[in-house]
């Protein structure tokens, strides 16, 4: 029996994402900067779902129905995000939003310090993608700047 590939419509505009494998199993990351439990909100029904997101450190956020999902529902590339703001606007309390070029993308979680924790790991996630070349440099100054002078 053939299975249909699922496209993961936020990353296949992405010519640098062309031939990665996105199917990979909520457990299964390596890389897990965040993972846990959020209300996310359906695109064409607008219905609030629990969903399992996991964000990676190469600036994927993936989200499964379930943490023993084997493949995302869909995933974000970090690099395509434009940015994550605190948004009250959905009637859900501790709400917020990635905006990136493929739409906008609410969530809404329990409390306000895990809403916090969440921006601050997605938004360090959009950073991280977007400046490479000046973390890079950065770094490498950074270390020079640390090592005793002789």
């Amino acid at each position: 029996r053939m299975q249909a590939m699922q496209q993961y419509t936020a990353v296949t505009q992405d010519p640098s994402d062309a031939g990665k494998n996105f199917r990979i199993a909520a457990s299964a990351h390596p890389n897990v900067e965040k993972a846990g439990t959020v209300h996310r909100q359906s695109s064409i029904l607008r219905i609030w779902k629990q969903r399992h997101v996991v964000v990676t450190a190469d600036s994927y956020m993936y989200w499964y129905g379930s943490p023993q999902d084997s493949a995302p529902e869909d995933v974000i590339s970090l690099k395509k995000a434009t940015g994550v703001r605190r948004d009250d606007g959905f009637g859900r309390p501790n709400s917020f939003v990635v905006s990136s070029k493929g739409g906008v993308f609410p969530f809404s979680v329990a409390t306000e310090e895990e809403m916090e924790s969440w921006l601050r790991v997605v938004g360090k996630g959009i950073v991280r993608a977007t400046t490479t070349e000046w973390d890079e440099t950065s770094d490498r100054i950074a270390e020079q700047q640390q090592q005793p002078q002789q």
